[in-house]
């Protein structure tokens, strides 16, 4: 029997443990190298994010300013209400122009509020939403201001529940709104239509409006009425890093991010100026600030008529926060981005400059204050 046993080798404790570095090493390579390409990852998604959220702000906020003045502008008249529209809501006087002038200005296709300093601007438009804002009806009987019937050629296509305008066809009284409590009442068929605006459940008609509105206009023969469907009366505002929307005449201010509809995420700033022509000119000579006399406040008529476009700039940001500044202009945690050439700066200071920014800037024309520039049939000269 052989006596001599086969000796088992194993690893040493050298060997052991300079596997174990080898291991750790590759371990750490192989973290950093994932670490650094999900940073990566998170940025250029990051930038992504920035680039939509700007293009889609920039999107909406386009889009209502092309629409804006719709079925107040009409034609070669103009302004249908240039002294502004007496307003009710659900038992509140929404603008009542008669005791406060500054209410016209809720008659402007578009309002730019100063945002004061760098802050962001507030951009308010109101228009139509009716196939027919374009195409008045005209009022062919006397009624006293207390009616609640106004009798008109035609039906303006309108149904029950749906908002329409009254007011004077050379834009000489204040206009008032009003909803239509049943379908049009025809009278003599295919001529004349009762247009009924009773109060109750119908919440824009107040019960008298001598006893609410400080003017409250007598309409008769010869005035008009506009189809509005529903006065599309919209407030895009920068609020806690969102382009957000609220109803002025349904919402009350002070404005806050939890009484407003938030559209667009990252959206930190927006700028905007009106671009305006001479009078009774279509071509935009000016570019001016909403300050001053070309306040959101202090709008008159004949300066609403002379807006024509609207210079606007979004600045968006991406959601990812960097190790370091980012932002080129950055200097030492502060720096600025310019929204366009020679135009308004955002500064950037701390965290801020850790953050990459997208600049979005274009130019809209307002179409309806184009088609309705002239007053009183005069049309507007190229």
């Amino acid at each position: 029997m052989n006596k001599h046993r086969t000796r088992q080798r194993g690893l040493s404790l050298v060997e052991i443990m300079v596997g174990l570095v080898i291991g750790l090493i590759t371990v750490m390579v192989i973290g950093q190298v994932a670490a650094e390409f999900e940073g990566q990852k998170r940025t250029s998604t990051g930038g992504g994010d920035a680039q939509s959220n700007g293009a889609a702000a920039l999107f909406q906020l386009e889009r209502e300013i092309r629409m804006a003045g719709y079925g107040l502008m009409i034609g070669s008249w103009g302004q249908m209400c240039p002294l502004g529209i007496n307003i009710y809501y659900n038992g509140t006087v929404v603008s009542d122009p008669g005791a406060n002038p500054a209410d016209s200005g809720i008659l402007a296709p578009v309002r730019i509020i100063d945002g004061g300093g760098d802050n962001a601007d507030t951009i308010v438009m109101v228009r139509a939403d009716s196939p027919t804002g374009i195409m008045p009806t005209t009022i062919i009987k006397d009624m006293p201001n207390t009616s609640s019937e106004i009798r008109v050629n035609w039906g303006a296509g309108m149904r029950e529940g749906q908002q329409f305008l009254v007011g004077a066809r050379d834009g000489s009284k204040i206009c008032t709104l009003m909803q239509l409590s049943q379908d049009p009442q025809p009278v003599q068929a295919g001529a004349e239509f009762d247009m009924q605006h009773n109060p109750g459940q119908f919440p824009y008609n107040p019960a008298n409006p001598n006893n609410v509105f400080t003017d409250a206009p007598t309409y008769g023969i010869g005035d008009v009425m506009i189809n509005l469907s529903s006065l599309s009366y919209w407030r895009y505002s920068v609020l806690c890093n969102q382009l957000t929307l609220v109803d002025p005449s349904r919402t009350a201010a002070p404005y806050t991010c939890t009484n407003t509809q938030p559209l667009v995420d990252q959206v930190v700033n927006a700028q905007a100026r009106y671009g305006v022509a001479p009078a009774g000119s279509l071509t935009v000579n000016e570019w001016v600030e909403p300050t001053g006399l070309w306040a959101a406040n202090t709008l008159t008529a004949a300066q609403v008529s002379r807006i024509l476009a609207v210079r606007l700039a979004v600045l968006a940001r991406s959601p990812q926060m960097e190790k370091e500044d980012v932002e080129t202009t950055c200097n030492g945690g502060n720096g600025s981005v310019t929204l366009w050439a020679g135009g308004p700066t955002v500064a950037l200071s701390g965290d801020e400059c850790r953050y990459r920014y997208k600049v979005f800037e274009t130019v809209v024309p307002i179409r309806n204050s184009i088609w309705g520039c002239g007053q009183a049939g005069v049309p507007c000269s190229p």
